[in-house]
């Protein structure tokens, strides 16, 4: 890669350098574009494609719904409460 090649790359990519960076650029380029090629040449067909990484399964337990109303339990335990509400101070004028 040369001068002209990065200016026109770095203009597309709209990413402002000074001369003096180019070459440490052009480097690191490079080297980027070698790593690409070496991966490139990896045999891959015995690797099957992954939906995910993780390969985990859903570990969720079932979902059960229940008819317990802990309505009353749960006001008691509240500072100031009247029969179907919790009373809090106001904050809003």
């Amino acid at each position: 890669m040369d001068k002209i090649e990065l200016k026109n790359l770095l203009f597309l990519a709209r990413i402002n350098a000074k001369e003096e960076e180019y070459p440490e650029i052009i480097e690191k380029l490079e080297n980027t574009f070698e790593l690409i090629d070496e991966m490139q040449e990896l045999d891959l067909s015995d690797l099957k494609p992954l939906n995910n990484p993780l390969e985990l399964s859903n570990v969720s337990r079932e979902d059960k719904g229940n008819n317990r109303n802990n309505k009353k339990k749960f006001l008691d335990n509240s500072s100031e409460s009247d029969e179907d509400y919790f009373n809090v101070p106001k904050i809003i004028e």
